[in-house]
């Protein structure tokens, strides 16, 4: 039975509406010394959108939690977008208990990003156009959760990309934030084209029978072994792309760039997660190829480990968070690799609150210290800035693992998983990146805000941020902290609702193990986190000088030199590359025939110039030439 609602498509009309009339406002004035509209007009107008949205996936939620779980389903199609063969593809959108629990945060984080932009974007001379793109970029993840079908996921996908780009490089005035919001758009290109790949596999396979998810599903017994391995690996592709894996996740760092609340919105709530959703999506696909699965979680795991390396040695405070986002999308990929696919969905959600909480707070502390961002010259902050350090502890004790805030319980659900599916090397890896992401992150959290401030002028100047910055923290903080007990683990009484919330919409297998794995499990996470906690007390807890990175350290702090070694590789080689076209290629062999064609056209004119003298006389004895030769001709013809 279908069921079909006419409003889905206002959950992401609305941002996008919003993205046109802030951009129109932005390009009627940005000529004008001084806008005609006020801040505070634009940041209303940039806040409507989302959270109507917001009001919208609540709707659809308790719609959904209405039906019966066999049945739970909303879908609506617009229009027919275009037809070609056996290939028809329509706008249409599918609400289900996956997509709604993903519209629910991505709109609810989203508008909270929004409001505390308002405060965080002030006096900025582009500010109209900083909110037309984060309306944009919003609109575009939600058209990528809706759409029913691949190729409607795929114009959102896209159009995060595209987003991605404009935030990143939003400071155009520095090149080397152009050159960061550059290489985002290129090496999500490189990740887009096995997406393509992955479609276009799936549906001469069995996209004949139709093209939507639903459709898809129905059909998925007729892939092969090799043509379902195939799929899922150039699928997965699209998804280390966009969601910053091994060997594409030199991006999401270089991410850094833009402002603090367009890292929030990337790394917590929108785009890096999208390669985890689209990989829940296929569940029905991956389930049944279990190769797939294994390298998914293999390539999740490593993502992990290389990732808390890096993110160990960092000396800015938003890339020690963004090589943290980079390792908890590793926890994801290997949830569902192993099958786990609810475990990796509610660590999208978990991560969402707690991640876009940090980034804010870290967007507090270096608004509060005039966009400084190194660590090692913060300190002391404690006293002067409360709000921001207890929000952001809340936050750090949820990334870190620590029971009972929210990141403890998804994690953990994804380490049980590997273990109880009998992954023990990744289980093992998980726990030693465990022990290492508590070490970061109190590092971070001790020396940003305990021992004394070790540039004296800048604490002096710093403050609270605005209500308007402070407010939205307290709110994610509360998220960060009971989050975790909406999938409560059925060993401490709990009856995991966001697991049963989420099973028709994928397909897992739950392996039957003993009590005591699961208390396994648990126990080493929290040993995993005390330790790395207590080490980081130990060295930073009552403050510290910057040491001299040698050894591995120096190795770990200059990220394994994976970036110079992409550069020697590809980079220059491609440059070295195109010089060559362009200086003998191109004028040589692809110019040639426009280089022809003017030399005849220059020597046809040469020829010709000599009857050009500038003279009238000489012009009219060519006329009666010409009359008398015409005249000729037209006796002759008529004779």
């Amino acid at each position: 039975m279908e069921h079909t609602v006419n409003y889905l498509g206002f959950i992401p009309l609305f941002p996008l509406l919003g993205a046109v009339v802030l951009g129109v406002m932005h390009m009627l004035t940005c000529t004008e010394e001084k806008s005609p509209f006020s801040e505070k007009l634009y940041g209303v107008l940039a806040c409507v959108g989302p959270v109507i949205s917001f009001l919208f996936a609540l709707l659809v939620f308790f719609q959904l939690k209405g039906m019966a779980p066999e049945a739970r389903y909303l879908s609506h199609d617009a229009f027919t977008w275009f037809s070609v063969g056996e290939l028809t593809v329509k706008m249409g959108f599918l609400a289900d208990p996956l997509s709604s629990l993903m519209l629910l945060f991505v709109t609810f984080i989203g508008s909270l990003i929004h409001i505390y932009s308002i405060g965080y974007m002030a006096d900025d001379r582009n500010y109209g156009k900083f909110f037309a793109y984060l309306n944009l970029f919003l609109g575009s993840m939600l058209i990528l959760v809706l759409g029913s079908g691949p190729v409607v996921m795929f114009v959102g996908w896209e159009g995060v990309g595209l987003c991605s780009y404009l935030l990143i490089s939003f400071y155009s005035e520095d090149t080397n934030n152009v050159i960061a919001g550059n290489k985002a758009f290129i090496v999500n290109r490189i990740g887009d084209l096995g997406f393509v790949l992955g479609m276009a596999f799936l549906f001469w396979a069995i996209g004949s029978g139709g093209f939507d998810y639903l459709s898809l599903r129905e059909n998925a017994h007729q892939l092969t072994p090799a043509v379902g391995l195939a799929v899922c690996l150039l699928l997965f592709v699209g998804a280390c792309g966009k969601s910053a894996q091994i060997p594409l996740y030199v991006w999401l760092p270089d991410a850094m760039a833009g402002p603090t609340p367009v890292s929030a919105l990337i790394h917590a709530a929108t785009m890096v997660t999208a390669g985890v959703y689209m990989v829940a999506r296929f569940s029905f696909i991956y389930a049944h190829v279990p190769v797939a699965g294994t390298v998914v979680a293999w390539i999740g795991i490593l993502t992990a480990l290389l990732a808390a390396i890096f993110g160990m040695f960092q000396r800015d405070i938003k890339k020690i968070l963004a090589y943290s986002t980079v390792s908890q999308l590793g926890y994801m990929f290997a949830g569902v690799g192993v099958a786990a696919y609810s475990a990796g969905i509610f660590h999208v959600f978990t991560h969402a609150f707690f991640k876009a909480l940090l980034f804010l707070g870290a967007g507090a502390v270096i608004y509060a210290l005039h966009h400084e961002q190194d660590i090692w010259k913060m300190g002391g902050l404690k006293d002067k800035m409360p709000k921001t350090y207890w929000t952001m502890l809340i936050g750090a004790f949820a990334l870190a693992g620590c029971p009972p805030f929210a990141g403890f319980f998804s994690k953990d659900e994804i380490l049980f998983s590997a273990l109880a599916s009998g992954h023990t090397v990744i289980w093992i890896i998980g726990v030693a990146v465990a022990g290492m992401t508590a070490y970061y992150t109190f590092r971070m959290i001790f020396l940003v805000f305990h021992g004394t401030p070790r540039d004296k002028e800048a604490f002096d100047h710093a403050e609270e941020a605005p209500p308007v910055m402070t407010i939205p923290l307290i709110i994610l903080a509360v998220g960060a902290l009971f989050a975790g007990f909406l999938n409560f683990p059925a060993i401490f009484g709990g009856h995991l609702k966001v697991s049963h919330w989420l099973a028709p919409s994928l397909v897992e297998h739950h392996p039957h193990v003993g009590v005591s794995v699961e208390i396994l499990a648990i126990a080493t996470s929290i040993i995993a986190f005390a330790i790395g906690i207590s080490i980081a007390w130990k060295k930073f807890g009552h403050g510290a000088e910057e040491p001299e990175y040698k050894g591995f350290a120096k190795f770990g702090y200059n990220k394994f030199y994976v970036d110079e070694i992409y550069n020697a590789i590809f980079v220059q080689p491609y440059k070295a590359i195109g010089t060559v076209i362009w200086k003998n290629l191109e004028p040589n062999v692809t110019d040639i025939h426009v280089k022809l064609s003017t030399w005849l056209y220059r020597k046809g004119g040469s020829a010709f110039k000599v009857f050009q003298n500038g003279f009238v006389r000489v012009y009219a004895i060519y006329m009666v030439i010409g009359l008398s030769l015409m005249s000729l001709l037209l006796s002759q013809s008529l004779n």
